[in-house]
């Protein structure tokens, strides 16, 4: 697990923060019974924006940073 640390402007939180995030977490499906593996994406959106789509392991769920800077921890 390689971590990194993603920082970019929240527009929810109407501030600059950083995250750290990993490109591929397991996680358990308690309704299959089953193991998923969650891998991240990177894309542009429509004016031209990078996104990038990783694990927040702290917060545990999925987030999506746009404008954003990587570094590695």
């Amino acid at each position: 697990m390689s971590i990194k640390y993603f920082t970019w402007k929240m527009k929810s939180r109407g501030k600059v923060d950083t995250i750290k995030g990993v490109d591929e977490h397991e996680t358990y499906d308690s309704n299959t019974g089953e193991f998923t593996t969650f891998k991240s994406r990177q894309w542009e959106d429509k004016n031209g924006n990078p996104c990038y789509n990783f694990w927040d392991i702290e917060a545990e769920h999925p987030r999506t940073a746009v404008n954003y800077t990587v570094t590695k921890a």
